[in-house]
């Protein structure tokens, strides 16, 4: 069987459902302690975005053969799948936090952005969303090449 289909779909919806776990968490501790309109403090997102994504890398070689060590397009799916489920988890949330829970802070957001009358819990959602998935498509990336094994190409004067 194929070593993702067996491992891979499985850490990345374990890694992807911590993840947004995380991102909501972090999210209401930091409406909770008042610095939830410091847009500055999203840079730890990242933060959690990658921890979740390498976790996934290093649980998914852990499964492997010891001479193979997972294809780029492997991780890539692994790390992409953590991301989409945990972000999407966290967009669903914020949707119904937005709307239903804390719809102040949604006024408060229209307002700051000053595009009130366009703005909506769900316009919101899909720039968070659109925003998290582009930050870690670039991210999953530079992680595969950050994590990837040293290795010595022989050139052709080797071959003597």
């Amino acid at each position: 069987m194929n070593h993702f289909k067996e491992h891979g779909l499985r850490i990345s919806r374990k890694n992807g459902l911590l993840l947004g776990a995380l991102l909501i968490a972090y999210f209401l501790i930091m409406r909770a302690v008042g610095l939830g309109h410091n847009y500055y403090l999203r840079a730890f997102n990242a933060v959690l975005v990658i921890f979740m994504m390498y976790q996934g890398i290093k649980s998914y070689r852990q499964f492997l053969e010891s001479e193979k060590y997972g294809t780029f397009f492997e991780l890539f799916k692994l790390t992409m799948r953590t991301a989409f489920i945990g972000i999407s988890v966290f967009s669903v949330f914020l949707a119904i936090y937005l709307d239903l829970i804390d719809s102040a802070f949604m006024s408060e957001i229209a307002i700051m952005e000053g595009t009130s009358p366009y703005l909506s819990p769900v316009s919101v959602v899909g720039i968070v969303f659109i925003e998290g998935l582009g930050s870690a498509f670039v991210l999953s990336y530079l992680l595969i090449q950050a994590t990837k094994k040293k290795t010595v190409e022989l050139g052709p004067e080797s071959n003597k």
